[in-house]
């Protein structure tokens, strides 16, 4: 019985070859997207689960409400680890993790890293796999480092690195470690390091007072509970143990308290980003939602070509009724040919996901493979079934209630399936026309994402970090580094081709600027950034100075009391006329705010312009806040103009100078466009995505509305001809015939337009800088709709309305 329903599913698919390919075609489309989409997803959620103690292992953060706001730090004080443990028995193990730029020496080569402290008991408490070395006594002696696999690649290329020697600068001095273990750090890891050395190495980067301090923030601190916790009566625990080591004043002011994070939620969770990797989940919920879309669009594609054969195959389903086939039976045959449609599919869509991988991989930033595994053989058969069970069930149903008595009379009336058959197209090209409309909206806000005026020059504009040790506080190395800039900046302001050579604190699209709050003199908390930068940032950045002036050359007033701020500093206190006055707090040093900067959009455009300070000395700010919150690290960047042309063979030089001048440190910097473009990349990546996917649908619909021309023109030949005889134009039955699809073309268009707005306004939303969507791009989607729809039934309108009627009614 199956096998005879095998062939008689294998005959009718042949016997329409052109449906059939069709409808392979576009199934194998969508499941191509279906199953990369899904392998994104699945990795996005599958972070962190390697770790066998993952459901007891815990991120701590901290919060605190200062000046009535509350603020949420995912980077802790050193001591958050320690008390956890020493007070509260349900923690079994604390981990910290602390991130210092060194420099390394390899043999003859030396290289700029960032170095990983960490406490020994990493390995009791995550499962980070060592490939060579010891776990257990890997990180005993403080002359320990652990490798990354990248670093031992890096460093000792194939050989094996354990016992070699490598020199990791201490404050001033180059200490020897000897390599223990190479580790292994899993893709899907939120917990990134490049190398390892023991906690015992605080004691020499750090002084007691900060390692013992409770408002100093550096380290991120994971803790490991005891099996059976219960983490909500943990938490309880907190208020208490914090009020009695902060004491009552200063925890009733501060209301210091710590949470708990769980480890698998650290990548896709809602806190704000400390030193794990972390990622945006709405781009795996849109990918998702895309892919669920392009496999709608393929199934209606199934559905829309089965129902048009419906009549074609009427009389054979009257003939096997009558000679005595069930209804459950024939149902089981045309669901059979779904499946088998869909395994076709299945295959050419897994052959072409492994060919399309590296595109994918490019556009999602990932390195994603496709192994066939448990779960990817569940995958496909769960495709299978549900597809084929979904696209076949529909039209089985509608050709096996067919009554033998009404087919064999000619009375089966298709009108009803006609119009199923056009709901469901729309259905497609509404899909396809929101794809094209989200297309072009988000090319638009990309592209205004590029060239929008920030308010500097930042075109050839390279960033070099000065290398000054740790060990000394914040404000002595922000000038120490301005010290080791000037003969840097003398030397390569000769060279031919530099622009300008000037030196800052912070560059643009590598991280925050330095916040800092505190209480002005009516009891209200502020906040703001700071910037200390050079004499001559402001005009070789080509900002603007709305009120004042900018700070001169040589001017040690300048330097030693001069404030610049920017226009939403000045609306923050309500200025008109800020020249002359002072920072409204009382512990700052003196100063003078000397010049008005007009706004510039040195964070990223998700986010407004925030109130700024740029002064020459720190200290200035250091004196009188109360909070700072270091993202990204204040010692200075030499930034260099370089005149277009001329970028490679100038690059070479600035090299050369920087390794004589800093005795062969590695010289390692960034284009401040890229760095400001990569802030951007996700949302750029998706709108390739996106616009790969409005492509494919675009592609399945068009197959679709083919499918569909080609079996409306069958049953209107006859019609066609005698319209001919009595006097019908080719170019008005040409008309006639695509008039219906145009139609449904106009309708799809305006069915998409509120769901498109309702989208994109939610995601245009995410900017603070964005386009207005405009009447535009829904006329330019409606006329490429338009115009792909013309284009597609063209062959089938044409060929009709060229039959010649003497071949079709001379057999009437």
């Amino acid at each position: 019985m199956l096998l005879n329903y095998l062939k008689i599913a294998i005959r009718s698919l042949w016997r329409t070859k052109a449906h059939t390919i069709i409808n392979i075609t576009g199934l194998s489309l969508g499941i191509v997207c279906c199953l990369l989409i899904a392998l994104f997803v699945v990795d996005e959620f599958s972070f962190d689960n390697f770790h066998k103690k993952a459901d007891r292992i815990f991120r701590v953060y901290g919060k605190e409400r200062i000046g009535g706001i509350d603020q949420i730090n995912t980077v802790t004080p050193f001591p958050m680890g320690p008390t956890l443990k020493d007070n509260l028995p349900e923690v079994e193990a604390f981990v910290r993790f602390v991130k210092t730029r060194s420099q390394i020496k390899v043999g003859d080569n030396q290289f700029s890293e960032t170095v990983t402290i960490v406490e020994k008991e990493i390995f009791d408490v995550f499962d980070f796999q060592l490939v060579r070395g010891d776990r257990k006594h890997a990180l005993d002696k403080p002359s320990n480092v652990i490798l990354s696999e990248a670093a031992a690649l890096k460093y000792f290329g194939s050989s094996d690195p354990v016992n070699k020697v490598i020199s990791i600068e201490q404050l001033d001095t180059f200490t020897e470690f000897t390599v223990t273990g190479v580790v292994s750090v899993p893709e899907n890891s939120s917990i990134e390091f490049f190398l390892l050395v023991p906690d015992q190495n605080l004691l020499k980067l750090y002084s007691n007072e900060r390692l013992t301090s409770w408002f100093n923030i550096e380290p991120e601190t994971y803790v490991l509970l005891r099996p059976g916790a219960e983490v909500n009566k943990l938490a309880a625990k907190f208020p208490s143990l914090f009020e009695r080591l902060l004491g009552k004043e200063d925890f009733q002011n501060s209301h210091y308290g710590a949470g708990l994070q769980p480890l698998k939620s650290v990548y896709l969770g809602d806190l704000p980003q400390g030193l794990a990797k972390i990622s945006n989940p709405k781009y795996a919920y849109v990918l998702s939602a895309i892919a669920l879309l392009i496999l709608v669009v393929a199934c209606i594609n199934f559905v829309t070509l089965s129902i048009g054969r419906s009549l074609q195959r009427a009389k054979e389903v009257g003939v096997r009724k009558v000679v005595g086939a069930a209804r459950s039976q024939l149902i089981i045959q045309f669901i059979g040919e779904a499946v088998i449609v869909t395994f076709l599919s299945l295959m050419l869509g897994v052959v072409l996901s492994i060919i399309m991988l590296p595109l994918f991989n490019d556009l999602a930033g990932k390195n994603l493979h496709i192994y066939f595994d448990t779960s990817t053989l569940v995958l496909i058969g769960v495709l299978l079934f549900v597809i084929g069970l979904i696209a076949g069930s529909y039209p089985a149903f509608i050709l096996s209630g067919f009554k033998p008595v009404s087919i064999l009379k000619g009375k089966v009336q298709g009108g009803s399936k006609q119009n199923l058959r056009r709901v469901l197209v729309g259905i497609q090209l509404a899909f396809s026309v929101f794809l094209v409309t989200c297309t072009l909206i988000m090319r638009n806000q990309l592209h205004y994402l590029q060239n929008k005026d920030l308010g500097f020059n930042k075109e050839q504009l390279i960033s070099i970090q000065v290398n000054v040790p740790r060990g000394q506080r914040l404000s002595e190395r922000v000038a120490r580094g301005f010290d080791m800039a000037e003969p840097l900046k003398i030397a390569i302001s000769k060279i031919p081709n530099v622009v300008s050579v000037f030196t800052a604190s912070h560059d643009f699209g590598t991280g925050a600027w330095t916040s800092v709050g505190f209480t002005d003199e009516n009891g209200i908390y502020r906040t703001f950034n700071l910037n200390v930068v050079d004499a001559d940032y402001l005009s070789a950045m080509k900002m603007q100075i709305v009120n004042g002036r900018g700070f001169i050359e040589g001017n040690e007033s300048d330097k030693r009391h001069g404030v610049i701020v920017n226009e939403s500093f000045c609306k923050m206190f309500g200025w008109t006329n800020p020249v002359g006055q002072r920072i409204p707090g009382k512990d700052f040093t003196n100063h003078e705010i000397i010049g008005v900067v007009k706004d510039f959009n040195y964070g990223s455009l998700y986010s407004k312009v925030q109130p700024l300070a740029i002064v020459e000395d720190g200290r200035i700010i250091y004196s009188g806040i109360e909070n700072i919150n270091i993202d990204n690290t204040p010692v200075p960047k030499v930034m260099v103009h370089i005149a277009a042309g001329a970028t490679a063979t100038t690059l070479e030089k600035i090299k050369s100078t920087w390794q004589n001048l800093t005795n062969g440190e590695e010289f390692a910097f960034t284009f401040a466009d890229e760095a400001i473009a990569r802030q951007y990349r996700a949302d750029a990546n998706l709108g390739k995505i996106v616009t790969i996917a409005a492509a494919l649908s675009i592609l399945i619909g068009s197959l679709g509305l083919y499918g569909l021309a080609s079996l409306a023109m069958q049953g209107r030949v006859k019609e066609i001809s005698v319209r001919k005889v009595l006097g019908a134009t080719e170019q008005s039955l040409l008309i006639l015939l695509s008039k219906d699809f145009i139609v449904i073309t106009i309708i799809s268009l305006l069915t998409s337009i509120p769901i498109t707005i309702y989208a994109m306004n939610n995601w245009l939303s995410g900017f603070e800088y964005h386009v207005n969507m405009g009447w535009q791009v829904f006329v330019m989607a409606g006329a490429l709709s338009v115009i792909i729809a013309l284009i597609t039934i063209s062959y089938q309108t044409i060929k009709t309305a060229w039959t010649k009627p003497v071949d079709v009614l001379k057999y009437e």
